[in-house]
């Protein structure tokens, strides 16, 4: 695995560090505790996930879903729900060879962030398993202790690349600093951005893209 000299390297969570998305594993682990989480999945699968596939995620389609998601719920009990979903379940999915990569990345002084569309308390928990300093993320919002939805910019698309950009200009720097490893077609815009893109465990779409544009591609997945 190649590492690049430069002094910020980006990272996307879902199918890049981890082997599926955050969301579906936190669904199949809750599915099995709480019936209420059949509602979550189907406006999920129903909704969102259609919407990510066209393109078309908008901060209220998201923000309803964290609605749901997070029903009655305040932020300290989600969090330790997230903490119990990790230890279970969500820490098993990530890439053996992930932590190799950083720790090289780390070893030449390259400030590492984590960029995603999981929800702060999810991408908290990965990031810290992973040694990341940085975690760049949907921040959930909350009023009178219940979880209201998600905050602006969205962390997706064009609200990454804006959110990504912040973080580079408070240590002085910009795009040209920074490589970005991600699997997914909706990142485009963000790879499109840095110095170094790097498509990581890509999707179909994307592979093609990388390949038209001489991408550096890394596969995790198994072969077969």
């Amino acid at each position: 695995m190649q590492v690049y000299d430069v002094p910020v390297a980006f990272f996307d969570l879902d199918d890049s560090l981890i082997n599926k998305d955050a969301n579906s594993l936190w669904i199949r682990w809750r599915a099995r505790r709480e019936r209420w989480a059949v509602v979550e999945a189907m406006l999920a699968l129903a909704s969102l996930y259609r919407a990510y596939k066209k393109g078309r995620v908008t901060h209220w389609r998201l923000s309803n879903y964290y609605r749901t998601r997070t029903r009655g719920m305040s932020p300290e009990e989600y969090q330790a729900r997230v903490e119990r979903f990790f230890e279970e379940r969500g820490q098993l999915h990530i890439y053996p060879q992930a932590a190799s990569l950083l720790f090289a990345y780390q070893r030449q002084g390259t400030e590492l962030v984590m960029i995603t569309g999981s929800d702060d308390v999810v991408a908290r928990a990965y990031g810290k398993a992973l040694g990341f300093k940085h975690v760049i993320s949907n921040r959930l919002r909350s009023e009178d202790g219940r979880i209201t939805g998600l905050e602006l910019p969205m962390c997706y698309g064009p609200g990454k690349v804006e959110l990504a950009r912040r973080f580079l200009a408070d240590k002085g720097l910009t795009f040209s600093d920074a490589a970005f490893y991600s699997d997914s077609h909706a990142d485009i815009p963000l790879l499109d951005a840095v110095r170094q893109p790097v498509v990581l465990n890509p999707s179909p779409e994307l592979r093609s893209i990388a390949r038209e544009r001489s991408w550096p591609c890394l596969d995790w997945r198994p072969q077969g």
